[in-house]
């Protein structure tokens, strides 16, 4: 049976393999994720 994946799906799996094979990136992901809001900065540069 035939497995059929939208464009859009495939682009994201695509840019998410792209970014994990950025060194270091996968651990900034991660600090991100855990960084509570109210210790981001509100003004963009």
């Amino acid at each position: 049976m035939p497995f059929f994946l939208s464009e859009e799906d495939w682009t994201s799996i695509n840019e998410s393999l792209f970014l994990l094979s950025v060194p270091g990136m996968r651990e900034s992901i991660r600090e991100g994720i855990d960084t509570d809001l109210s210790d981001c900065d509100t003004d963009l540069d």
